[in-house]
């Protein structure tokens, strides 16, 4: 149905140069991840790693590949891993959110068109359900952008409580109610993506038990979260531009 309100998801090759330019490599799309692992797992969203050929993520200024591990597509889920040392990692919480719990929103929102440092928004956990009484998702008021997807929903002991999947449409909200939506975000709930590693075998660290500092929680965020890079060829950029948000500077 047209007028349901949807989803606005935000959605390295060594040979490169070897290749036919339609099948060379560019940077199509970016996400948000972070680190689970002291061994270089990654959590983020399967839509924005579904379509890339190669992923690469950066850390500490660093560039490294990822390789992708597992998928839930339908829990919008995916797990990375790379060979990176771990400064830090933000551990999955071992319970869900509360209602008008305050969080913390993690990521690159529009890529690093703005800037390539992390960027943090704050709010609160406005719903225990997702759209369409999606109980594996909260809906939170913090502001999601384009380039947050995959990025950590973080309570103040620095514990993954969700990750960040996307934010009502206001097009189709505007047509279907005739007001603009505000502040109307989601993210998948910690117990879900707990379920998703353990069905992968991987194990994570224990939740944080105390109450961090504004220095030492960022500090935490800036080293445990990660910008992802996904890179197509120019074939495949073709094939997706119509169902997934691409950077409008590709030639």
């Amino acid at each position: 149905n047209e007028d349901t309100p949807k989803y606005q998801r935000n959605s390295p090759d060594l040979l490169a140069k070897a290749r036919p330019q339609h099948q060379q490599l560019k940077p199509a799309s970016s996400g948000s991840g972070f680190f689970i692992s002291k061994n270089g797992h990654i959590i983020t969203n399967n839509h924005v790693v579904q379509d890339c050929n190669v992923v690469e993520i950066f850390s500490a200024d660093r560039k490294y590949p990822a390789a992708l591990i597992a998928t839930d597509h339908i829990n919008d889920l995916a797990l990375l891993k790379a060979n990176v040392e771990v400064e830090s990692l933000l551990p999955i919480s071992e319970s869900n959110p509360k209602l008008l719990q305050d969080i913390y929103v993690a990521g690159y929102p529009f890529g690093k068109n703005v800037s390539s440092s992390v960027k943090v928004t704050k709010g609160i956990v406005s719903s225990l359900s997702g759209y369409s009484d999606n109980y594996s998702n909260i809906q939170i008021d913090a502001a999601l952008q384009p380039g947050n997807s995959g990025g950590p929903i973080i309570d103040d002991k620095g514990n993954a409580v969700g990750v960040a999947v996307a934010k009502l449409d206001l097009g189709s909200a505007l047509k279907s109610y005739g007001v603009v939506p505000e502040n109307i975000n989601f993210g998948v709930k910690a117990s879900v993506v707990r379920s998703f590693t353990e069905a992968n075998l991987l194990e994570t660290p224990s939740d944080n038990t105390y109450k961090l500092s504004k220095k030492d929680l960022g500090s935490a965020i800036t080293r445990g979260t990660v910008y992802l890079s996904c890179l197509m060829t120019l074939d495949r950029i073709k094939e997706v531009r119509q169902r997934k948000v691409l950077f409008e500077t590709l030639q």
